[in-house]
């Protein structure tokens, strides 16, 4: 692109950019070709002054790679306006129907049937249809309650019906929509644009340009966008999107990467072999939304009485018609039912419920689930992931073959400190906790990808690390450690290791915390009035008797393998418990799909999250109990808005029935009983969360 600079000071550089008029520019586009660059911080493009300001690391080699790139970054151009989403035009539908109601006493009376009219042709084209098919459902009900509004000359009473109608399918359409959206952002491959390997060389392009066979390169703090096979280079990926890995995994040529995963160092040149809608995220994608339709048992039994009701309704409407001889009477039967209120309210309190819930970053899938999770009496906790912290901690250090306790812990602190990993901040917040200062005494730290780290002191070369990096890599004999290795697995621990000299020096114990607030939420699980909580673990006895006792749990079980855990959940249905299964890792996936109701958490395993019924976001506890409360509050508003559905369109019914008040009236206490109850199946979306309830 041609250029001028207008602004070059250390950190920041401003260039003015000459860009054709029309068509216009993406704004995204032009940030996205240089926020992939190494030693960039942010990148903001402005169209209305064509300018754009980068900010770096003050470095001239990122300043020349800034400034090379604006010289050969190709004009970048919308691709035009969409066209609107279903969603939109539904909500364009809603409001205009709204809106026409609202302004009605402004409407000239002579046009105002008329309007009413032209609204309710969808609902009645859907009736004639239905009449077609020989279906008596509600779409025929809907249909004829219009009908027979019109008919009568109950102008406002049909506009009333089909703004009902009109806002509701915008409601659900929109809960949908915001669910679908919540799922997306999580799964998000970053920028729709990548780095692709052409003729002329590296050139950005759409996402959707991006074919099976491409080269994509991927640098440091970027996010694959495609499925694929690595070409060339050497990075670790962070994979906890998908697979729920708390670590970076080294990546090199000939491993397979993902979409959606990001490189935390290094970078790679990728063979592109799923894109798209084929990636495994975009899967992962799917079978949730496929999951999220799945309605609860009382919506299903709601609309299906909806549906038996219309034959008793037109029954009830030909009668009153036999018996009095007034079509007045009979329309009025027709114009009171129960259909379109429960119609109504039932799904939009399920699905504002679900709302809610999303809101509170907890994903239900479905109104089945939330039913589900409403009458759940008995909760399985797996320890690891759900109990515990997810940021490791030293457990303990040993030392071995003659070498100190301190030495160990001193010198492997001095050495990770170099390189920002969660387990290196904890070996060097424990030496600093233990007040052992650690001076520069080694040569240069060297860091061996996803093995540890390598340098020299006094002569020796001190290596930290996996067993398999200092046992196999490094020829270290580790057979003095295998007692302390054996008590650190049993207990969950993982174990790093330190040797210097080609001598073990020591093992440090690395594990996850319990969460604090672990005791306080089995406490609040049992003042809701569940009635059993269980712990999992693969922990020894000993160790899980100990965590059990310490957060409130009675009822546990050792040494828990998947098999194990699907029997425990079996176990507790067949006492007539409703099951609710609490697991985040690839082998809680079977107990998780065995539970009435599985819940998992965002940084869990992938085949966790496909298995899961509930997904936790955010992934606290505290999430857990969200989810329980707006599901209780979810199943009460439908029971709510039944009894108020029955009590107040029967009194509706018998007046029309016997002619005690006119048509006018006994349809609109049905409206306005309608009314009632679909504002208050909104209310979820307007209330706070009270976990007591």
């Amino acid at each position: 692109m041609n250029h001028s600079v207008i602004q070059d000071i250390p950190g920041r550089l401003r260039v003015a950019l000459v860009l054709p008029k029309f068509p216009p520019v993406d704004h995204c586009l032009v940030e996205a070709q240089f926020r992939d660059l190494a030693g960039v911080e942010r990148a903001s493009f402005s169209p209305r002054t064509a300018t754009l300001l980068v900010c770096y690391d003050r470095k001239k080699a990122t300043r020349s790679a800034i400034l090379e790139r604006v010289a050969a970054a190709p004009i970048p151009s919308s691709r035009g306006p969409k066209p609107p989403t279903e969603l939109e035009q539904k909500k364009k539908t809603a409001l205009r129907a709204g809106v026409m109601l609202l302004a009605r006493p402004l409407i000239p009376p002579p046009i105002r049937p008329v309007l009413a009219v032209y609204g309710a042709l969808p609902y009645l084209k859907k009736g004639l249809f239905a009449l077609r098919r020989k279906e008596m459902n509600v779409d025929l009900l809907d249909a004829s309650a219009i009908g027979a509004a019109v008919v009568t000359r109950e102008f406002f009473t049909a506009s009333v019906i089909v703004t009902l109608l009109k806002v509701g399918d915008y409601l659900e359409e929109w809960t949908r929509g915001e669910s679908r959206r919540l799922i997306s952002d999580m799964f998000h491959t970053g920028d729709e644009w990548a780095w692709v390997v052409r003729e002329e060389g590296e050139v950005l392009v759409s996402l959707e340009e991006v074919v099976e066979g491409d080269t994509v390169i991927v640098r440091m703090g970027g996010l694959i966008p495609v499925d694929g096979t690595v070409l060339d280079g050497e990075a670790l990926v962070n994979q906890s999107s998908l697979t729920g890995e708390g670590l970076p995994v080294a990546k090199r040529k000939g491993v397979t990467v993902y979409a959606g995963t990001a490189i935390e160092e290094g970078s790679l040149r990728i063979q592109a072999t799923q894109v798209g809608d084929q990636t495994r995220a975009a899967r992962v994608v799917k079978t949730i939304e496929a999951a999220e339709v799945a309605k609860a048992e009382s919506q299903s039994k709601s609309e299906e009485m909806a549906d038996r009701i219309v034959p008793y309704s037109f029954l009830l409407s030909g009668l009153t018609f036999l018996v009095t001889g007034s079509l007045s009477r009979s329309a009025a039967v027709l114009l009171v039912d129960y259909s379109c209120a429960i119609k109504l309210s039932t799904p939009l309190a399920i699905l504002t419920s679900l709302a809610r819930s999303a809101r509170h970053r907890v994903l239900i899938k479905g109104g089945k689930y939330l039913e589900k999770l409403a009458r759940a009496d008995a909760f399985v906790l797996d320890k690891t992931g759900t109990l515990t912290e997810a940021t490791p901690e030293v457990a303990d250090v040993v030392s071995l073959n003659g070498f100190e306790r301190e030495y160990v812990l001193k010198q492997a602190a001095c050495v990770e400190e170099h390189f920002p990993h969660p387990v290196a901040s904890a070996v060097v917040r424990r030496a600093a906790e233990e007040g052992l200062s650690h001076l520069e005494e080694h040569a240069e730290a060297e860091y061996i990808l996803a093995h540890g780290i390598a340098s020299r002191l006094e002569g020796k070369r001190i290596v930290v690390g996996s067993r398999h990096f200092v046992h196999e890599d490094e020829g270290v004999d580790v057979s003095a450690g295998e007692p302390y290795i054996l008590d650190f697995a049993q207990k969950g621990h993982s174990v790093l290791y330190v040797a210097v000299g080609g001598e073990l020096a020591g093992l440090i114990a690395i594990h996850d915390p319990l969460r604090q607030d672990a005791p306080k939420f089995v406490a609040s699980l049992k003042e809701s009035g569940i009635k059993k909580v269980v712990m999992l673990t693969g922990d020894n006895e000993a160790t899980a008797r100990t965590i059990a006792a310490s957060i409130g749990i009675d009822d546990y079980h050792a040494q828990a393998l998947p098999d194990r855990k699907v029997e425990v959940v079996k176990e507790l249905q067949a006492q007539g418990y409703t099951v609710a299964m609490v697991g985040d890792g690839i082998n809680d996936s079977p107990a998780l799909s065995q539970a009435d109701v599985g819940i998992s958490m965002r940084h869990g395993a992938d085949i966790a999250r496909e298995a899961c019924d509930v997904l936790l976001m955010d992934g606290t506890l505290e999430d857990i109990l969200t989810a329980q409360a707006v599901s209780r509050e979810a199943m009460s508003l439908v029971e709510h808005n039944f009894r108020t559905i029955v009590a107040v369109n029967s009194a509706a019914l018998l007046l029309a029935v016997t002619g005690a008040a006119p048509p006018v009236f006994s349809a609109t206490i049905h409206n306005m009983s309608t009314i009632v109850v679909g504002l208050r199946s909104l209310k979820p979306l307007r209330k706070a969360v009270n976990h007591g309830g």
